[in-house]
């Protein structure tokens, strides 16, 4: 079963490399929130393409008549890469740690172009059909996210795509998700499935000790305490935020935005420290993180954990239930097309 949740978890990351390049600009002006951590803002970092060309003749798969490139291969492994640099540094292949990931990684990337592959072969006999409308409706939605044409073409010369070869992705991918969807058309569940996906997966349906969160950074210790007197002596705190604050989080009143848990990992950890043990409506006193002083206001504090009862959440854990048992069918579904289609792996090609 995971190992065809991962099929479909790699195939979405796949089909959005190029529309994320077209939305990063649009959060330019949004509110700045400080008390990320760096590692948490690292992850939108831009990738470039590297060059690729010495790769495409090294054949790590045969599927069919269609073979497998370390091109290929090493082209979807590109923004993994540029993570693991963020993290490990330029050096990282000399680390085990994350070699041992980068070849786990590098592993199910090669599951995945094969069972593409596999489902794109089949497609006639399965009688799925792709239209050219079809694709041009979906390469008009990720253009929509770009200024211009000019724009759109760059950001696939960034992902080392030329439009021939990015309409032959879209189309490839709609195969998969004709073929998904026609596998699993009749698929239902009933209520004890239902039941026992929800046991199963009680941590879903658990919300996280935590809090809505608001925040007024400033540089100094003293200016923080200055702030926290007029607040204890009844201004408003959204008010104090709009006038002292120093971060983007000064045009919506100091709020963060939403829930956010004591554990968050995206969060500094000063930061939430400071805020636990908060009560509703409470203002800290100074807090120092790695970004400054805070004076931290929460609401809707919620002490401990929360497990959300069936009923509250029965559409979700139905769809869960559902989800699981179509992912169970359309890994049923590639396994016949390997019985029916020869594959050969080439390990020792990759690199």
């Amino acid at each position: 079963m995971k190992k065809f949740k991962r099929f479909i978890a790699v195939m979405a990351l796949a089909t959005v490399a190029i529309s994320v390049v077209g939305c990063s600009d649009t959060k330019a002006g949004q509110a700045e929130d400080t008390t990320q951590t760096t590692e948490a803002k690292e992850q939108g970092a831009e990738a470039t393409a590297p060059d690729y060309s010495e790769y495409e003749k090294v054949v790590v798969a045969e599927v069919g008549d269609a073979k497998v490139t370390l091109a290929e291969v090493k082209k979807e492994m590109a923004y993994l890469e540029q993570l693991l640099m963020m993290q490990f540094g330029e050096d990282y292949k000399n680390n085990e740690e994350a070699m041992t990931f980068y070849k786990e990684q590098q592993k199910a990337i090669l599951d995945y172009l094969i069972e593409s592959k596999l489902l794109v072969q089949d497609a006639k006999d399965f009688e799925i059909e792709v239209t050219d409308n079809e694709i041009t409706a979906e390469i008009d939605k990720v253009k929509a996210n770009f200024e211009s044409e000019e724009a759109f073409t760059a950001a696939m010369e960034q992902e080392g795509l030329t439009l021939e070869s990015y309409t032959q992705f879209v189309k490839e991918n709609l195969i998969i998700a004709k073929t998904l969807e026609k596998v699993t058309a009749d698929i239902d569940v009933t209520d004890d499935e239902v039941k026992a996906y929800y046991d199963a997966n009680i941590s879903k349906f658990t919300q996280p000790a935590g809090a809505e969160m608001a925040h007024i950074l400033v540089a100094t210790e003293e200016e923080a305490k200055d702030i926290k007197k007029q607040y204890d002596e009844g201004k408003d705190f959204a008010e104090l935020a709009a006038e002292f604050g120093t971060d983007g989080t000064k045009e919506t009143g100091g709020s963060l935005g939403g829930f956010i848990a004591y554990d968050s990992p995206t969060y500094d950890a000063d930061f939430l420290a400071g805020a636990k043990g908060l009560g509703e409506g409470e203002v800290s006193d100074p807090v120092k993180t790695q970004f400054g002083w805070h004076l931290i206001k929460t609401t809707n504090v919620q002490p401990e954990p929360v497990v959300k009862t069936l009923e509250e959440v029965k559409e979700e854990a139905k769809a869960g239930a559902l989800q699981d048992k179509q992912y169970e069918a359309f890994g049923n579904h590639i396994e016949t097309l390997k019985e029916k289609i020869k594959v050969e792996i080439f390990e020792d090609k990759l690199a």
